[in-house]
Formats: C-alpha cells, sequence, structure tokens
C-alpha cells in the first residue's frame, strides 16, 4: 500500500529520492543536472552537465513529503519553508514547491495531487505557512494544468528564462482558499 506523507528525516529515503531525481533530470527545462540548485533563478539558460549531485545535495536538505510503499519512493515533493523572493509578490511567506516527481511507472494515478493535498493539509505545526508557492516552465502542460486545478494562481512570468520562447512562471495560492 502506497502511503503519501511529510516525513521528519528525508535522507532515511535518500536513495529513492537520488533515483527518481536521474530518472526525471532530462524532462525538467532545463535539465537538474545543468542546474546549480532547486531554487537557482539566475543562469537557467546556461547550460550544465554535471550538477546533478548539487542538486540532490540542496534537495535532500528540504523538507519532503513523500509517497512511498515501504522503502520504495514512488514519488516526492521537496519544499522550503518560510521562502520570500520578489516573483512571489504577495504570496509570502510560503511553503515553495522545489521539486516534485512521479515514477514514470506510477504517474496517471494521483499521486502529484495527493502530494500537493498533504503539503496544503497535513504539514506539521511549525511548518505550515499561509501560501503554498511553486515555478516551472510555461510549456509544462500536466503540471500547469494539475496547479489551475488545485486552484493555484499565476504570480509571475518571466520571459524567455528559461531560454528563447521558454518561460518561468510563478504560481501559488493561499492555503485557507485551498478546497479539501
Amino acid at each position: 500500500m502506497t502511503t503519501v506523507e511529510y516525513v521528519d528525516d528525508p535522507r532515511s529515503y535518500a536513495d529513492g529520492i537520488r533515483r527518481l531525481l536521474a530518472a526525471a533530470e532530462d524532462e525538467f527545462v532545463p535539465p537538474l543536472s545543468a542546474r546549480q540548485g532547486t531554487t537557482q533563478t539566475d543562469g537557467l539558460d546556461e547550460q550544465r552537465n554535471d550538477a546533478l549531485d548539487e542538486y540532490y545535495e540542496q534537495c535532500i536538505d528540504q523538507s519532503f513529503v513523500l509517497a512511498h510503499d515501504g522503502d520504495e519512493v514512488v514519488g516526492f515533493l521537496s519544499f522550503r519553508p518560510d521562502y520570500a523572493i520578489d516573483e512571489l509578490g504577495a504570496c509570502t511567506p510560503s511553503d515553495y514547491v522545489s521539486t516534485i516527481i512521479v515514477a514514470p511507472e506510477h504517474r496517471r494515478k494521483g499521486y502529484a495531487r495527493k502530494l500537493y493535498r498533504e503539503l496544503l493539509t497535513d504539514l506539521p505545526e511549525g511548518l505550515r505557512e499561509p501560501y503554498v508557492t511553486t515555478r516551472t516552465w510555461d510549456s509544462n502542460d500536466r503540471h500547469l494544468d494539475l496547479l489551475e486545478e488545485l486552484g493555484f494562481e499565476l504570480l509571475t512570468r518571466i520571459e524567455d528564462d528559461r531560454g528563447e520562447g521558454i518561460d518561468t512562471v510563478y504560481y501559488g495560492i493561499a492555503v485557507e482558499e485551498f478546497e479539501r
């Protein structure tokens, strides 16, 4: 049975988290191995090929909601509590989702929705912020559709931020407005 829950110690699931990062890294724009970290805002259109380890180290030190079946990680959402940058406008402080991945063989089964729902409804009191925010690229249609279905609203668009014709988009939702 698959459980979706906030975990205090993501390092106990480190191998599964690393496996999912490696499996999905080329699905991100830019690829995860081309980034300096989970909240990088500059240089997203510059290509690197050696940074997956750097990305993993920043990611594993964040807070996590996991979908797991025993020790097998089928999906995760990593986030930074108390996050604030200008692009989020009034949606601060927020629980900022830096990475969400569901294993390819477990996609289209509602796990991404369950990960967000757990973040929006069941975090420990000390981690709960008034907003949940995230960013992605403007052609990440499945993620954008999910965000809009959950009630997230577009906060900021940065044109050509990830290369010509590829915009970065920031989304947010007030936790109190989330319809359970």
